[in-house]
């Protein structure tokens, strides 16, 4: 559902909701919106930016600022609501994300008047809590927005998230685990979601699943995706492995040195360790997520061998990375130690107003955990 478009007063901007005739001009914004760092990147949503955010969500809402000189689109943020487990309990949490503004039109009130417009809002009730990630490199963001500034919700901070590149290399050795291990199937998927759900529900804002998203919510992935691991007659854990390049893309803006000179000399290599070029300026980047993660007893050897058998089915592919996300308190991290990795990672923060608070202030200690996949 896409909530119907409630305009603010007007002043030299406009702050409402976009429709998706609106949809060209927001692709084109994120097009030219960097992600700064070492790699400099733009998050695309070729072909359609509406259709792209039913995958965090049934219920979203695109929040625009317009100048009125112009009739321009100059920045966009969005709030998606989607049921997930806090203290165990199913429960409708927002996500906060795509916050972008053009460089031009930075450091003025727009940000203000958009979290005002994100509280009028916040007033429909759906939820009373959100989250958000902001990454590592958005230096911008976590001075101003997460600073706790007057007029701005709440952000409190729940830590980092790694979500690093696993890059794709050989094949690696397969690692026993007193388990079998099979790709899922359509008779599966009650079974597969009785188990996400288990795990989920010990995992903090980490979300509900039903039969019925892995056939209409969770776009371009099959049930065929999923990896299993059974012992007995017991389904202990599971991955899925999702490529949304056909909906979803990451572009290289850019290398900073010395990676500019590195990755052409690199790439002259990598055929000889079975691995695919890395992509030059302006190229997408070839990776699928591996999401899903959900593994009884938080089994570190079971986890280990999932991901092998995984990453050894994407080696000799086009990906030149695996994407995950898990927390720095997470007990299964200390299993990436084993790969060769592409640092990235981020803040997670709840987002509260005062009728969050109580709620947030009653978490207990669970581990976070969010799906990279819905970044």
């Amino acid at each position: 559902m896409i909530a119907p478009v409630v305009p603010l007063p007007k002043s030299q901007f406009d702050i409402d909701l976009a429709t998706p005739a609106d949809d060209l001009e927001l692709r084109q914004l994120l097009r030219r919106n960097r992600i700064p760092g070492p790699i400099s990147v733009t998050f695309e949503r070729e072909p359609s930016f509406f259709d792209s955010c039913h995958v965090r969500g049934d219920y979203f809402q695109v929040g625009v600022g317009r100048d009125r000189r112009t009739g321009k689109i100059i920045g966009l943020g969005t709030r998606s609501i989607a049921s997930a487990f806090v203290n165990g309990d199913p429960t409708p949490v927002g996500y906060l994300a795509d916050l972008r503004l053009e460089p031009e039109y930075r450091g003025g009130t727009l940000i203000a008047r958009g979290y005002r417009f994100l509280r009028y809002l916040h007033e429909d009730g759906r939820t009373k809590l959100y989250t958000t990630m902001i990454f590592a490199g958005n230096h911008a963001a976590l001075r101003t927005i997460a600073s706790g500034r007057a007029g701005l919700p709440q952000y409190h901070d729940m830590g980092v998230i790694h979500s690093p590149g696993i890059n794709i290399r050989r094949t690696r050795p397969m690692i026993c685990a007193n388990c079998e291990i099979l790709r899922g199937s359509e008779e599966l998927l009650p079974e597969i979601v009785e188990c996400l759900n288990r795990n989920n529900a010990r995992r903090q804002f980490a979300p509900l699943h039903e039969v019925v998203m892995f056939k209409k919510r969770w776009r371009e992935f099959r049930a065929e995706d999923f990896f299993i691991a059974v012992r007995g007659s017991r389904l202990i854990a599971i991955l899925g492995c999702w490529d949304q390049t056909s909906f979803k893309q990451t572009r290289i803006a850019g290398y900073t040195p010395p990676l500019r000179w590195l990755v052409p000399a690199t790439n002259a290599l990598r055929p000889l360790i079975g691995a695919a070029r890395l992509p030059k300026p302006g190229e997408e980047v070839p990776y699928f997520y591996i999401g899903f993660i959900a593994v009884d007893g938080d089994d570190l050897r079971v986890f280990g061998a999932l991901l092998r058998y995984a990453y050894n089915q994407a080696v000799g592919s086009r990906y030149v990375h695996a994407i995950l996300a898990l927390h720095e308190r997470d007990p299964l991290l200390p299993v990436l130690r084993e790969y060769s990795l592409t640092a990235f990672s981020g803040r997670l923060f709840c987002v509260t107003f005062d009728d969050g608070e109580s709620l947030f202030r009653n978490l207990d200690g669970r581990i976070p955990y969010l799906e990279a996949a819905t970044f």
